[in-house]
């Protein structure tokens, strides 16, 4: 339920906020005041989920989705590791059922999905940057059959561009292994596996926390 993505969200915006607050009171520490960067973009995602029968064929649902995200992270949270929020909100453009396209009843569907992960970032490449993330997922999909909620284990990894000091181009690429049983489905149609895809097409830009080296000087 949409109430699920909700409290998630404010549960793990209360971490940005509990590490910047308590930076002051951890100076004598050595730790730095978090500094965030931001990234926006245009995201695919694939969704698959299936049910396994044992006389014929699996059932093999997926959905063909499109939308925007936006991305918050930290630099120098940690010597060797920082946060990184993620936030997508896509349309499904093609349903299918075994590899059939099928016709979507209600013209509102849509998902809203989620991301928070540590994340490392090896720059030792100077021209290209990668970035690399494991964390939580969680995805709410209304379909016209259920509203479906997917919770489970993810990866982001991305790759950096950075074309000036301030401005990068980002490509990413997301997978998570999710259980998706916690919707109005749980009890009428259960699935025995689901996963995704993402892959995302953003621009970074940060005063904050410039690139070291750059294409355009």
């Amino acid at each position: 339920m949409k109430k699920y993505f909700i409290l998630f969200l404010i549960l793990l915006s209360s971490v940005f906020a509990f590490a910047e607050d308590t930076s002051e009171e951890t100076r004598g520490l050595n730790l730095k005041a978090p500094v965030f960067i931001f990234t926006e973009g245009t995201t695919f995602n694939q969704i698959t989920r299936i049910e396994v029968l044992e006389n014929r064929s699996n059932f093999v649902r997926e959905a063909f989705l499109a939308g925007a995200y936006f991305n918050m992270s930290t630099v120098d949270f940690l010597s060797f590791l920082d946060l990184e929020l993620q936030l997508s909100a896509y349309y499904p453009f093609e349903i299918r059922f075994n590899g059939m396209s099928q016709k979507q009843n209600n013209m509102f569907n849509y998902a809203l999905d989620m991301y928070f992960g540590a994340k490392y970032n090896y720059e030792k490449l100077k021209y290209v940057n990668i970035e690399a993330s494991i964390g939580l997922h969680y995805m709410y999909q209304l379909t016209d059959e259920f509203h479906l909620n997917y919770v489970g284990l993810g990866t982001l990894d991305s790759i950096v561009f950075p074309i000036s000091s301030g401005w990068s181009l980002v490509n990413s690429y997301f997978f998570s292994y999710d259980n998706p049983n916690l919707g109005s489905n749980a009890k009428v149609q259960p699935y025995d596996a689901s996963y995704q895809y993402h892959i995302d097409l953003g621009i970074r830009y940060s005063r904050k926390a410039p690139n070291s080296y750059s294409y355009i000087k």
